[in-house]
């Protein structure tokens, strides 16, 4: 690992959210939306996350992966690095 990556380490911005999903479709395919619980993440604000499905799954199939997703899964983060420029202003 580079100095220049540590540096970028050190000054990332982590941001969570508690997240759950829902099935929806877009055009003809079956779609697995990521719905986060609050807008917590500023990258992701105004932003809609989801999955297309393979052509051919079926309903029942797309509720087997939503389930499995809602049962293991309790959260999404986001690393987005700073503006070097802001801290070289601030600084």
């Amino acid at each position: 690992m580079s100095a220049n990556q540590v540096k970028r380490m050190a000054t990332a911005k982590i941001e969570k959210a508690g997240v759950g999903f829902g099935i929806g479709r877009q055009g003809g395919s079956i779609i697995i939306e990521v719905r986060p619980h609050h807008d917590t993440i500023s990258a992701l604000k105004g932003v809609q996350i989801g999955f297309e499905l393979l052509n051919g799954t079926t309903a029942h199939q797309a509720k087997k992966i939503l389930d499995v997703l809602s049962e293991n899964i309790i959260g999404a983060f986001a690393i987005t690095a700073s503006d070097d420029k802001t801290e070289a202003a601030s600084g």
